[in-house]
């Protein structure tokens, strides 16, 4: 009899102990919305959280990396159109001074204003970016382009940063003064072509055969570049869109493998509840009878 006893009060508190157990789990789970709460409890489900945690972590990097080559990108395009503009009013000014009825004061006086272009564009091209430093210069701040003499330039040795979009993957966000303006390394530039072109109609020269032409290459240079940085500015929508793609099917796959079914697990909760309400109630009436009453 205090075998049976012993067994009785034993399995009956296993019972109970394995239903609140589980039921504290529930609760739980319903509470925080997740399967489990310790990489102890799941060792292959939390390795698999931690690599999604990695991979939420470098696309959000790699997000913010594209945010600033958008950013750096679209005034680069923004300056170079400017640039651009400059040198259709230089084609235009070449085109006037070139007419056979201009005067030497005339043409002077276009060369004055081919000069304030030429300054214009050294100082486009010494437009700073958002974060304070040369867009088209050093990161160390030197300036894409300093004008050393009438007719001289020197151009920054720039080594444009590549920054990383994704793995695997980066763009340059920028471009150099040099390859803008088609700098060769030996003084000769397009930069320096259009300051000779302005000095000699401020002498009251008339342009050379050539100068409109050269001024259309000029021209041409600048919106090769400008393609090939709107080329990279899609490029950057493209990539945004795939990343953030990547990121919805993950958090998807997350939730899927990591957030508990709270339907499911309310409905348990309470069939739990209910079992082990009737497990105490049994229990309670049972442990309460005595010897007499199994002998009625």
């Amino acid at each position: 009899m205090q075998i049976a006893t012993s067994l009785f009060y034993d399995s009956a508190a296993k019972r109970m102990s394995s239903l609140t157990s589980r039921a504290n789990a529930l609760q739980t789970q319903i509470a925080t919305g997740k399967r489990i709460q310790s990489p102890s409890e799941d060792a292959a489900l939390a390795q698999q959280t931690a690599e999604f945690d990695r991979k939420d972590a470098d696309t959000a990097m790699y997000q913010t990396n594209l945010k600033l080559a958008g950013s750096l990108l679209d005034q680069a395009d923004g300056v170079l159109t400017n640039i651009n503009t400059q040198l259709q009013r230089a084609k235009e000014l070449t085109t006037q001074a070139a007419n056979g009825t201009q005067t030497a004061e005339s043409r002077m006086l276009i060369g004055v204003e081919l000069t304030a272009i030429v300054d214009s564009l050294v100082s486009l091209a010494n437009t700073r970016n958002l974060r304070g430093q040369p867009l088209f210069g050093t990161e160390d701040g030197t300036m894409a382009v300093t004008k050393t003499g009438d007719t001289s330039f020197s151009f920054a040795p720039t080594k444009v940063s590549d920054i990383p979009i994704g793995d695997g993957m980066s763009m340059s966000a920028t471009e150099s003064a040099g390859k803008i303006f088609a700098d060769d390394g030996n003084g000769n530039s397009n930069l320096r072509m259009l300051a000779e072109l302005a000095k000699s109609l401020s002498d009251g020269n008339a342009p050379g055969a050539t100068s409109l032409d050269d001024i259309t290459k000029m021209s041409d240079t600048v919106s090769f570049v400008q393609a090939s940085v709107g080329a990279r500015g899609a490029r950057v929508e493209l990539q945004q869109n795939i990343l953030q793609k990547a990121s919805d099917d993950r958090a998807a796959l997350r939730s899927s493998v990591e957030d508990v079914d709270i339907t499911s697990a309310v409905t348990e909760m309470q069939k739990i509840m209910t079992t082990l309400s009737a497990t105490q109630a049994s229990f309670t009436k049972l442990a309460s009878l005595s010897l007499f009453d199994y002998l009625r």
